[in-house]
């Protein structure tokens, strides 16, 4: 009984495994695309102080380097939503701004 069970579960996990890649897919997608596009987005002097890191479930997270970028950053956001969300199919409905050290690109 207990193999029927496991095999069960394996073909289950067997189901899911290409639904997961797909979305896994489609997220680095979007990710990718709005990282190449960021100077465009913010700027050339925001753009070398922050940096798009995920995208996951609507929520862009975005870290900064400097307090004074978080704010401006903050101060375009529903501006910066509208052209992401033109830019990529994934959904981008919101913007977290995270201080500190950037990540290595």
């Amino acid at each position: 009984m207990a193999r029927r069970s496991s095999a069960r579960s394996v073909e289950t996990i067997r189901a899911l495994i290409p639904a997961v890649l797909k979305g896994t897919k489609e997220r680095q997608r979007a990710i990718g695309a709005i990282q190449r596009r960021w100077t465009g987005l913010v700027g050339r002097r925001l753009a070398r102080h922050s940096r798009p890191v995920t995208l996951w479930r609507g929520r862009l997270v975005v870290h900064v380097d400097q307090p004074g970028d978080s704010f401006e950053l903050s101060y375009q956001r529903e501006r910066l939503l509208e052209r992401m969300r033109s830019l990529v199919k994934e959904p981008v409905e919101e913007l977290v701004i995270r201080s500190g050290d950037l990540p290595c690109t």
